[in-house]
C-alpha cells in the first residue's frame, strides 16, 4: 500500500505468534530463525531501508519482557523478543515497517 505524505510510503504491518506463524497482516513472510529471533521478509523491497518498530502482543507479559528490531534492510528486518530477565525467548509481537 502506498499513501501520500511528504514522500510516497510503503507500509507493511503484521502480527506474529511466538512459534513464528503469521496471524495478521500481508505483504511479508516470517521465518523463526531460532529462539526469540524472527526474520520478516517483505514481498516487495522498500526503496530504502524502512523505519521499523515492534512490540509484544498480549497481556500475559511483564513490562520487563521486550522486543526490538535489528538488521533492517530494504528486503527484511530481524525481530528479537525476550523475557523479563533479558534472555531471548519466544514471544508474539506486532510490527510495522514504513519507508
Amino acid at each position: 500500500m502506498t499513501i501520500s505524505a511528504y514522500e510516497n510510503l510503503q507500509i507493511v504491518r503484521g502480527t506474529v505468534a511466538a512459534d513464528g506463524t503469521r496471524t495478521a497482516g500481508h505483504g511479508f513472510k516470517v521465518t523463526k530463525v531460532s529462539t526469540g529471533t524472527y526474520t520478516i521478509t517483505f514481498n516487495n523491497d522498500f526503496l530504502e531501508k524502512p523505519s521499523a518498530v515492534a512490540t509484544l502482543d498480549g497481556n500475559a507479559w511483564s513490562l520487563l519482557d521486550n522486543t526490538h528490531v535489528s538488521g533492517a534492510t530494504t528486503e527484511r528486518v530481524t525481530v528479537r523478543t525476550g523475557n523479563s530477565d533479558g534472555v531471548v525467548a519466544d514471544r508474539p509481537f506486532h510490527f510495522i515497517a514504513t519507508g
